[in-house]
């Protein structure tokens, strides 16, 4: 039995509900141009792919409401430093986006959000070990051309594709995999840059080898007008090879 694909799709979502709006100490101008730099616009069109996996993990609200990749403990996450947080205080340009939560809107917004889609990705994973005896993560993203401030690489050097692994749920063939078949097909690809890792839920972070992970990020000028958030040209044919990549890993 082949391993079975779920793809994580985090930071798609355009949607804050109106009481974390509300919290927002920017302009709705500058809302709208926050959410253009920081949303992985379109992630969750370019990795629909019904003919080689129906096992998804969208997550519903935009990533300045709470973050779903970040760490819930701000000491364990290190873009706490910048006021990325699981609750972002700070925006990409490194200036105020909201005032600190307090404890109880902090636990709030946690439960509302964070906690269901860790449930939800935690479950996903436990019914495909179940079933196949494996499971394949692929941690679905985008990034901008060039850095944000808030970045922590601020190398103007950006790949058309940036692979995210980590030691030790992203195996050498999973990697090598992904790297040939997206370098056949033109791109320039680099790993751990500008961005690393690959997430797994927790319970089986570096406990359970039969979960693999890896990330896949894209650079939005591939597929997308970056000044404006419209589709670029390129946007079905960027689709269509992700969906020629990952298709082979699943023949792998």
């Amino acid at each position: 039995m082949k391993t079975p694909i779920l793809l994580h799709i985090p930071h798609s979502s355009l949607s804050i509900p109106k009481t974390v709006r509300d919290k927002l100490c920017i302009s709705e101008a500058e809302l709208e141009r926050e959410l253009l730099r920081m949303t992985d616009r379109y992630t969750d069109i370019l990795f629909d792919l019904p003919t080689i996996t129906n096992h998804s993990i969208i997550y519903p609200v935009s990533r300045l409401v709470v973050d779903p990749e970040r760490f819930e403990d701000d000491e364990k996450e290190p873009m706490a430093a910048v006021g990325m947080g699981v609750i972002y205080t700070a925006t990409s340009q490194k200036t105020l986006l909201r005032t600190q939560p307090d404890v109880c809107e902090r636990t709030e917004l946690l439960d509302a959000y964070y906690h269901p889609h860790h449930r939800r990705f935690t479950e996903a994973v436990a019914e495909l070990l179940n079933e196949a005896g494996q499971a394949l993560i692929i941690d679905c993203h985008s990034f901008a051309s060039r850095p944000l401030p808030y970045e922590l690489n601020q190398e103007n050097d950006r790949p058309d594709i940036c692979i995210g692994t980590d030691s030790f749920h992203t195996p050498k063939w999973l990697l090598d995999s992904v790297t040939k078949a997206f370098l056949k097909l033109g791109y320039t690809v680099a790993v751990d840059h500008p961005f690393a890792g690959a997430i797994v839920p927790l319970p089986y972070y570096t406990q359970e080898a039969r979960v693999l992970s890896i990330m896949i990020e894209i650079n939005r000028k591939l597929y997308m007008h970056e000044d404006t958030g419209e589709k670029g040209p390129l946007f079905a044919r960027v689709k269509d090879d992700i969906a020629t990549v990952v298709s082979q890993i699943v023949q792998t």
